[in-house]
């Protein structure tokens, strides 16, 4: 299973071809496609400020697809788990992170070297 970071769902809704061809491997895979209430919240506040309705709509599409894994108390458990034994990552990143560890999913990002602080924590480029 799989979790899609917000670097990922953003350069996915802005036509990256590297994202797209990754998520299509996904649905071929017949991966179950997951992303965080962290990461919908990041790429919410990205539509809002642009304060247009087409990005708002485009993020609308894409989060419907994904299976939303919520910050529940096994995350918060690992959260604070994960931040007493790793370096310090943010604290966005860090329940994200959680979030993935708790749910065993690996985690679709491009900032590996920055998740790659987090033990327990797996991770997959695209």
């Amino acid at each position: 299973m799989v979790c899609l970071d917000t670097d990922f769902l953003v350069a996915y809704l802005r036509g990256d071809p590297a994202a797209k061809s990754k998520l299509e491997d996904l649905y071929r895979r017949q991966e179950p496609i997951h992303t965080t209430t962290i990461n919908a919240y990041e790429v919410y506040r990205g539509a809002y400020r642009t304060n247009r309705a087409s990005e708002l709509a485009k993020v609308e599409k894409l989060l419907d697809a994904l299976i939303i894994l919520v910050f529940d108390r096994n995350s918060a458990k690992s959260a604070a788990n994960l931040e007493s034994k790793s370096n310090p990552i943010g604290e966005s990143d860090l329940l994200i992170a959680s979030i993935a560890v708790s749910n065993k999913q690996i985690l679709v990002t491009r900032n590996k070297k920055h998740f790659e602080k987090i033990s327990g924590l797996k991770i997959e480029s695209w």
